[in-house]
């Protein structure tokens, strides 16, 4: 039976974090790998569970039991304000937002575990709405802010919405208090005379006349549906109504207070990492926004616009300092740098010892903004409440040309976080067994991972919940969400507050031990925190944690289909080797590239394929990958830096870096080991696209408690995962 893919029940990072942050199988092969076979094998799904017999008690329609919830439905993450206010009056009053259940009251001997409570940021209040009219124009402002196109009201990076810019080469512009980070669409439409070409396949002698096709390829960033419009050669954009040329997501053409065109780029820098997509045959899918992208290189953008334009400020973020190692991620939380910049002038902070001799947090993946809505605290490590939306403007918080910068993140970032939570994970596009999607419902809700006839050798958590999968991330299943036994109330569907030590967690502890480096040995915060303007609410569970114990936070799960690759550092590619930590989990390996077009095979950097049928692995649910060897993947794996020819598990001067980089964070922001990555030339772009995971906080391990599964449990759970 065709699986109902617009499941609802009864009744709908998180953003950058910091100002330079953003926002297996044989060698060269597409990788099958261990498990590629999923109905290869003769093992059951079982252990107690229900699991052979999806509608023993089940609530779903055919069971013949009559009104009970079903086993599969989601309602994609999102917030109940915007579903509650798709067909309500203005003058409708908001439902209580379901996060300001979880407090202390919560039961804590539910089958989910909630152990974090829901703060409100006082900064918001005064803009807090009641009704759905406060709702809708919050709404229509955050949207502006986070998807504007060029309309009035458009951010962009480091600039809130001012169309003011720099011009280095115009003197007229300096000291105006302008952009530092746009460029005139003059110098974008010559962007590709600065592409190298490779040794075999020379520079493009002339523009491409596919240019914005191949500008959004060699940058990750996807074209919009709709116009974004920018003015080719030649064009007077305000007689083109913008101009003939079409921006990916990740640009915009700013305009002036009345509407006119202004014929200058500037950066969107969140959408770099969160905004993405999937190319599906059934024509369902194309951009999808507000995701853990996975596919942007705004490094390379830079090296580019730095080139061209001559600017200096793309030129010290692509190449001075490494702010996004990889493609598709970065040092998202790169919290370091922030108090240094955004102090509030305290001079003290740039000789703050906690500041510049603390843990450096490394590679980071974006979180999904359609699970805003269902997080009580923000980014990987429960670094601050869900409410303080000032952080969500970082990375567009006015460095100049504002006389009070806090004044326009104050106006912009709650009303962006409160687009960002509406937003919906998209629908799996490929077919799903409903009979086995059940049975994996079951599975995620009630096997108990930590039975004592599994013998599980994972440390078991201190509040285990049931010891299933749904303990940590949260109720999905109606079944579940109903039944008092796993929820106080089933407004908490999908709702994950659950943090876990470490040394459960057991995955790379770069990001985790670097938030506790900025802890006194007696758990009192760095004083550096109460100067910076985006913690003026406090942090959230990372900074009250007993003996200063790193932790992280259990994400929610919707969407997690489109979320690949996986763990906070995206050192995973699929689904399948998150729950079978023996396999699937490569070395060194690469994501499949789009093919180039015809006649440009082998001269253009192309990004990751996006092609749903073409290079998504259904069976294990994320992107095909490539494994790379230390000596094939040469230079790109920099053997003895970065790995050892020798053997896999023998050291490398990256094990000598990486001791530095634990004890003085700004380090990891030089070039020290990515010279091969700084992207001067096409061939060190591909080199961007690698990743391996003995480099510094791109360790692969842990997670590793889900080894009790059988692989008949594992195909199962993950078909239910394909329903969220």
């Amino acid at each position: 039976m065709a699986l109902q893919r617009s499941f609802r029940l009864s009744a709908l990072s998180a953003a950058l974090v910091v100002l330079l942050s953003a926002c297996g199988g044989s060698s060269g092969n597409v990788n099958s790998g261990p498990g590629s076979d999923p109905g290869g094998t003769n093992d059951t799904v079982g252990s107690g569970d229900q699991a052979n017999n999806p509608d023993a008690g089940n609530t779903d329609s055919g069971s013949g039991v009559a009104n009970e919830p079903a086993l599969l439905g989601s309602k994609r993450g999102g917030h109940v304000w915007a579903e509650y206010c798709a067909d309500q009056p203005d003058h409708a009053v908001l439902p209580v937002d379901p996060r300001e259940l979880v407090n202390s009251s919560v039961d804590n001997g539910k089958a989910v575990v909630f152990n974090i409570e829901w703060e409100t940021c006082f900064i918001n209040d005064e803009i807090r709405p009641s009704t759905c009219g406060e709702y809708r124009e919050l709404h229509e402002r955050g949207r502006l802010i986070g998807r504007g196109q060029g309309e009035p009201g458009t951010a962009h990076m480091f600039s809130g919405s001012t169309i003011d810019y720099l011009d280095f080469g115009d003197p007229s512009t300096l000291g105006n208090g302008g952009s530092l980070f746009t460029i005139a669409a003059e110098d974008y439409n010559n962007v590709w005379q600065t592409w190298t070409g490779y040794i075999a396949a020379p520079q493009l002698p002339t523009r491409p006349e596919n240019f914005d096709e191949l500008v959004a390829e060699r940058y990750g960033s996807v074209l919009p549906e709709e116009r974004n419009p920018y003015p080719l050669p030649g064009e007077d954009p305000n007689q083109t109504n913008g101009g003939s040329g079409q921006l990916p997501v990740a640009l915009t053409q700013l305009r002036e207070p009345d509407g006119t065109w202004t014929g200058q780029i500037g950066v969107k820098l969140c959408s770099f990492c969160h905004d993405g997509g999937v190319d599906a045959a059934n024509g369902e899918l194309g951009p999808i926004y507000g995701g853990a992208g996975t596919i942007g290189d705004f490094t390379v953008a830079f090296r580019d616009f730095a080139a061209a334009s001559l600017s200096p400020t793309f030129g010290i973020l692509s190449g001075l300092v490494t702010v996004a190692a990889n493609r598709g991620t970065g040092a998202i939380d790169q919290f370091q740098v922030g108090f240094i910049v955004f102090n509030g002038g305290t001079l003290e902070e740039f000789a703050n010892d906690k500041t510049l001799f603390s843990g450096a947090i490394g590679n980071i993946k974006s979180p999904a903004w359609w699970n805003m809505g269902s997080r009580v605290h923000k980014f990987h490590g429960a670094t601050l409440s869900m409410d303080s939306s000032r952080i969500d403007m970082a990375a567009y918080y006015p460095l100049s040309g504002s006389d009070d910068a806090v004044a326009w993140v104050d106006g912009a970032s709650y009303p962006f976080q409160i687009w960002a939570e509406s937003l919906k994970a998209p629908e799996y596009p490929g077919p799903i067994n409903e009979d086995l999607a059940k049975q994996g419902a079951i599975l995620f809700h009630a096997k108990n991972l930590w039975a004592s006839n599994l013998n599980n050798p994972a440390p078991q958590p201190e509040q285990l919940g049931n010891g299933s999968c749904a303990s940590c991330h949260g109720a999905y299943s109606p079944k579940y969400v109903n039944d008092p036994q796993y929820l106080d109330d089933p407004r908490l569907e999908g709702i994950a507050a659950n943090v876990v030590r470490m040394d459960v967690i057991r995955t790379d502890p770069t990001y985790a031990e670097a938030q506790q480096s900025l802890r006194s040995r007696d758990g009192s915060i760095n004083e550096g925190i109460k100067n910076n303007v985006f913690t003026q609410c406090g942090l959230g569970a990372a900074g009250d944690t007993p003996n200063n114990s790193p932790i992280m936070l259990a994400p929610p799960l919707y969407g997690v289909w489109a979320s690949a690759p996986y763990f906070h550092n995206a050192s995973v590619p699929n689904i399948w080797g998150v729950l079978d930590p023996d396999n699937e989990r490569p070395n060194i390996w690469e994501r499949v590239s789009k093919p180039a077009p015809q006649g440009l095979e082998g001269r253009v950097v192309m990004g990751f394929d996006t092609n749903f049928e073409r290079a998504y692995d259904q069976q294990k649910l994320g992107w095909r990958y490539k494994e790379l060897d230390c000596v094939s993947g040469f230079p790109a794996t920099q053997p003895l830096l970065n790995c050892n020819p020798i053997s896999p598990d023998a050291p490398s001067l990256q094990d000598i870096l990486g001791a530095l980089y634990q004890e003085v964070a700004l380090l990891w922001n030089l070039p020290i080991d990515e010279l091969a990555n700084i992207p001067l030339t096409d061939q060190q772009i591909e080199t961007r696209k690698v990743f391996n995971t003995n480099i510094y906080s791109q360790g692969n391990q842990g997670h590793d408690f889900t080894g009790v599964l059988t692989d008949a449990e594992r195909r199962a759970i993950i078909e239910y995962l394909k329903t969220l």
